[in-house]
């Protein structure tokens, strides 16, 4: 096998196991053309009809295109295959919480969980940091958030409204990202 061949196929290896795929939606993504990222990315969903992957990133673009109602046309049958793929839920999620839709304006398979901000999300990042003796960041406790379902609120508006809680100390040098939190001691809490 010559040089030419062998890059050739190296190439082809690459775009269809997704290695550099990434590099075309990153370059496309940071340009905010998402015109030219749903046509790359329906071409790769036509090249590769099984791959369920392609498929989600080709809805995803119809949401970055803020195509809602094509967004959830395309993925309701994708997700009646494919029920439990979390990202395809949350693209539905995006698509209709665009649209001024709730969860329950879809019918799930199996219903994903929608965390929005309230009490129960203070006590859960309460409960995940009392045991902590150094300060975790926001950042942090956003993700540990994330693994628990689809997040309604930016990671600022948590903290906006975890400074209103009350049971928590911060540390912030300036852009929200980098603060610290912990739970106040008991004689901190001006008692």
């Amino acid at each position: 096998m010559d040089n030419d061949s062998r890059r050739k196929k190296l190439d082809d290896d690459n775009d269809m196991n997704g290695f550099e795929d990434w590099e075309d939606d990153y370059n496309l993504i940071s340009k905010g053309d998402y015109i030219g990222l749903k046509r790359h990315r329906k071409e790769v969903a036509k090249s590769h009809p099984a791959d369920i992957y392609a498929q989600w990133r080709l809805g995803e673009a119809y949401v970055l295109c803020k195509e809602y109602e094509k967004a959830i046309d395309y993925f309701t049958p994708l997700y009646r295959k494919n029920p439990d793929y979390g990202d395809i839920q949350y693209s539905i999620l995006d698509a209709l919480f665009a649209l001024g839709k709730s969860e329950r304006d879809f019918k799930w398979v199996s219903a994903p969980e929608v965390i929005r901000l309230n009490d129960e999300v203070s006590n859960f990042c309460y409960d995940y940091l009392k045991g902590k003796r150094k300060a975790r960041s926001l950042d942090d406790v956003y993700c540990q958030l994330i693994v628990e379902g689809y997040l309604t609120f930016t990671i600022e508006e948590l903290l906006n409204h975890l400074i209103k809680d009350g049971r928590f100390e911060f540390q912030n040098d300036g852009d929200f990202h980098s603060t610290l939190l912990k739970v106040q001691r008991k004689g901190n809490c001006g008692d």
